[in-house]
């Protein structure tokens, strides 16, 4: 069944084909997810608040492996009745200068497919966080420690736990976060290599 609020940010943000195609696609094994997931997650170093990096390289990843279409939602993030991610403005557009865009936002990113919400930041940033931190109790009471990836249907969601959407990243946003995210992996290789010379 076509999700009309999705499917609206869809067509806004990549073109109504890819939204027929998003609307279209059904995902028969969900081991793609998972494998993907914690190859990623095995491969990029924890990052509290890389929600745009993660979820984008996370989109790229399945479209150019699997053929999945999975679109990078930008919104607010509800936990335990507080807003804990909320973003006030829209991510900026890219543009084709080169330039380094340095700014904040105050959202949260997941992606999304097949009425399926999955979120690779979620535990990283509330383990990171204080011990009080609205956030961490509710990860640590609700999953436990030491999750990694959150990946569920979107009307199975905790109790406590909302996603509210309000933008779909464009293919161009979802690359320039992947190139940024590839910046940071060879900035910290860099740092590594470094660190091993002077021992």
């Amino acid at each position: 069944m076509k999700d009309q609020e999705l499917n609206g940010l869809i067509v806004r943000a990549l073109g109504a084909t890819a939204a027929n195609q998003f609307d279209a696609f059904r995902l028969t094994d969900t081991r793609p997810l998972a494998a993907s997931a914690r190859e990623l997650m095995g491969n990029i170093e924890p990052m509290p608040g890389a929600c745009a990096l993660l979820s984008a390289t996370w989109a790229l990843y399945l479209r150019d492996r699997f053929n999945i279409p999975a679109v990078v939602v930008a919104g607010d993030l509800k936990v335990a009745g507080q807003w804990v991610f909320r973003g006030t403005s829209a991510l900026p557009p890219m543009g084709n200068t080169g330039a380094i865009i340095r700014g904040s936002w105050k959202g949260h990113c997941w992606i999304e497919i097949d009425n399926l919400i999955g979120d690779l930041s979620l535990f990283r940033t509330a383990y990171s966080r204080p011990p009080e931190s609205v956030l961490r109790q509710f990860v640590e009471s609700t999953f436990g420690h030491g999750r990694g990836a959150f990946l569920a249907p979107t009307d199975e969601v905790p109790q406590g736990l909302r996603y509210r959407r309000r933008f779909v990243l464009t293919l161009r946003q979802m690359e320039g976060f992947l190139n940024g995210q590839e910046h940071l992996m060879k900035a910290s290789r860099s740092d590594l290599a470094g660190a091993a010379a002077d021992i």
